[in-house]
């Protein structure tokens, strides 16, 4: 199969057998304006500059059909949008989970393409910003899946291969749920023979396939909860301040459940920037819902669990943990001393940017400042009318699209202290604001279906290279493949790196190890048959 993978096109950078324009671009003298305009399916291709005039990027639409299994149903427009080169380079294919920029000065590069001194084209997901099937007000979403962005990816692919870029190499990338995208278009590559690229590169992409309790499915899975709370922040040097930030998170759960005080100070500060989570639980509460324990100071300091859990979650993910672990606040201390309690119950508000901002801050060497909390805002809207409105934002289709076949992070309560409130109790009290309370009722489910023959298809026959990539203290790490598995297959290949976050800034030294760096690059090299650059 490598034999095969290596065999390209013979050079051929002309483009004598593209056939006249068939609609008036917006630059009709620019001849990669006429190339692409020239494609069937292509519209209303235009260059922009940013602003400092460094980067040219052309921005086009593809049209796509809105079922490709069955096209009399009609057609949208897809966004796509390239950092052309040169004909000839390669092509690292970004494969966008959401909606993309729409305008040069916000297109950003990634160090794949850099590496590879490649062409780069990015796709918008259907369903996402302007790409979108159907009117926007649209609620049933009825083809966003996998499959059918897979088929979109696999058309704009082909047209590009076809008549545009036909020699050069092509590479599929993507973090997260762009990479997600990325891994399963490699999967319906292989069950339709397409051989569209040379080897997919999904960054920090989890794969859930959800949880069955009692013959009842969740598409909430808590294998990067998990993670979380067993992996992350561990293995540092004893009396280091990632070792003491670690115990430090371990005692705060703790403190919450035996010490009233700072209970009672959590539970203010969270509901202060939380307060429609804040709002769900005292509804539940009044109406006497099982899963209420029937004390709304217990529910509450649930509340608490949950949103310091997802706090850490995305702390984990997003800032490197040897930038913050000085941040974390002493809980112990906290029970007596009014100052260090204002320290934990400002770090528990504060929001990832915030968080980020207080690093730099510490980096830059400039004075600490206070630390201010963020605000949040309520909504009595009935649920489908809160759902018109979320429509408007760019993650709504994604919480759908996790719901339907992705699967969706649960949070893990296991640090709970069991005297007070359980773990069940607290996922129980909790329940109301996750994905799967919020569209049980409204979007059919495949019951984990596609991310079981993902993981099997990865272990066994799967014949797309893939290189997979990972961070040892992101918690989405905790839903990859299984190691052994990705061992025992040619065809894939595993890399944790120590030091990076969520994050496919590969080539950055402060973001990845050299190690794990020269590790993808060996890899790369390994499918793509070039030399070590």
């Amino acid at each position: 199969m490598t034999a095969l993978l290596l065999t390209g096109c013979a050079k051929d950078n002309s483009l004598t057998d593209i056939t006249p324009v068939k609609e008036q671009s917006k630059d009709d003298s620019n001849e990669v304006i006429q190339a692409l305009s020239a494609i069937e399916g292509i519209t209303d291709a235009e260059l922009q500059y940013t602003n400092d005039e460094k980067d040219s990027i052309y921005f086009f639409y593809f049209e796509q059909p809105i079922d490709h299994h069955h096209p009399e149903y009609g057609t949208f427009k897809q966004q796509v949008s390239m950092k052309f080169l040169d004909y000839d380079k390669d092509v690292v294919l970004y494969t966008h989970g959401y909606d993309m920029p729409s305008t040069a000065e916000k297109f950003t590069d990634v160090d794949l393409r850099e590496h590879l001194k490649a062409n780069m084209v990015k796709v918008e997901h259907r369903y996402f910003g302007h790409s979108l099937p159907g009117a926007k007000g649209d609620l049933d979403y009825t083809f966003l899946d996998a499959e059918q962005q897979s088929y979109d990816l696999h058309n704009i692919v082909q047209a590009l291969k076809q008549h545009f870029f036909k020699t050069g190499k092509w590479v599929s990338t993507g973090t997260s749920k762009d990479g997600i995208t990325s891994a399963l278009y490699a999967y319906y590559s292989d069950l339709n023979g397409w051989k569209d690229i040379d080897v997919f590169v999904p960054f920090c992409a989890p794969f859930m396939p959800g949880t069955t309790e009692n013959g009842v499915f969740s598409c909430m899975d808590s294998s990067p909860g998990t993670y979380l709370t067993q992996v992350c922040g561990s293995g540092y040097p004893e009396g280091s301040d990632e070792a003491v930030a670690a115990m430090r998170i371990k005692q705060l759960y703790n403190a919450i459940c035996t010490n009233q005080v700072v209970r009672n100070a959590c539970i203010k500060a969270v509901c202060l920037v939380y307060p429609e989570g804040y709002g769900k639980i005292l509804e539940q509460y009044n109406n006497y819902s099982d899963n209420s324990t029937g004390n709304l100071t217990k529910d509450l300091t649930a509340l608490v669990y949950n949103h310091i859990s997802d706090r850490f979650f995305n702390f984990f993910s997003y800032v490197p943990f040897s930038d913050w672990a000085t941040l974390v606040p002493d809980s112990v201390k906290a029970a007596t001393d009014e100052d260090e309690l204002e320290d934990l119950t400002n770090f528990i508000s504060l929001s990832t940017e915030e968080l980020a901002d207080s690093v730099s801050s510490l980096q830059s060497g400039e004075e600490e400042q206070p630390i201010t909390r963020s605000s949040g805002n309520t909504s009595n809207e009935r649920l489908w009318e809160y759902l018109k409105e979320l429509r408007k934002e760019s993650t709504m289709p994604y919480e759908i699209h996790a719901f339907k076949e992705l699967g969706y992070a649960d949070l893990d309560y296991s640090l709970a202290d069991g005297t007070y409130l359980t773990a069940q109790q607290i996922k129980s009290v909790n329940f109301i604001l996750c994905p799967q309370y919020k569209y049980q009722s409204l979007y059919p489910q495949d019951k984990g279906k596609l991310m079981r023959n993902f993981r099997q298809w990865v272990y066994t026959e799967n014949t797309q290279p893939i290189i997979f990539v990972y961070a040892k203290n992101d918690p989405w790490t905790g839903a990859r493949p299984d190691d052994a598995a990705i061992q025992q297959n040619p065809m894939t290949k595993m890399i944790i790196d120590p030091i990076a976050t969520h994050s496919h800034s590969f080539l950055d030294s402060e973001s990845y190890t050299e190690t794990s760096k020269q590790a993808i690059i060996s890899a790369l090299n390994t499918y793509l048959g070039t030399a070590a650059k």
